[in-house]
């Protein structure tokens, strides 16, 4: 069979195989994802597919398999999060600030995680993230700016929330040339003589 073979094998199976999946799944969204998939690895192996004596099983048990798969993925998982004993934060973050940070994008909100709260370098955010340093520049100072003109108003005591300046920050980084300069806050600054 050829390509023309597989796309005609597509229009007709489509929708015989979603019904199987969405009765056996229960979820429309879970189905369409497994089905794409599915339909996806027959395209890659459709020679031997194609010689399958119904090749819609095979995209059904496949997509099945898949499921399967994921439900033994997300048990584990719960099984791992339920021996994990869980402590109270003793370090709350304001709720406010909380709030000013969610509404980040979110490339800003990773960044100023790695490089604020977890106090990465910017060189370790950029691996962790993988982009590049001068990027983590820009996408804190982009979130910094942003945060302080949500969180310039007040908190609620009353009292002005301060968001650190870079230059009190352990994450500063200038563009020099356009690239990004660690070096800038981590060196004590020569007094004029």
């Amino acid at each position: 069979m050829s390509g023309t073979d597989f796309e005609v094998f597509y229009r007709d199976a489509k929708d015989p195989c979603f019904r199987a999946l969405l009765v056996t799944v229960g979820s429309a969204e879970e189905a369409d994802d497994l089905l794409s998939e599915s339909f996806t690895r027959a395209l890659a192996k459709w020679d031997e597919v194609s010689a399958h004596p119904r090749p819609e099983a095979w995209v059904v048990r496949t997509a099945l398999n898949l499921h399967r798969d994921r439900w033994r993925r997300s048990t584990r998982r719960r099984r791992r999060m339920d021996s994990v004993d869980v402590v109270p934060f003793t370090t709350p973050i304001d709720s406010e600030l909380l709030d000013a940070l969610r509404a980040l994008p979110h490339r800003q909100r990773e960044v100023v995680a790695l490089r604020v709260l977890l106090d990465l370098s910017a060189e370790q955010t950029a691996d962790a993230l993988d982009i590049e340093i001068g990027t983590v520049g820009t996408h804190l100072r982009r979130a910094l700016a942003t945060l302080q003109d949500i969180v310039s108003a007040t908190d609620s005591d009353g009292d002005a929330i301060e968001l650190p300046t870079r230059d009190e920050t352990p994450f500063q980084a200038s563009t020099v040339n356009g690239r990004a300069d660690e070096s800038v806050g981590d060196s004590k600054e020569e007094e004029a003589p």
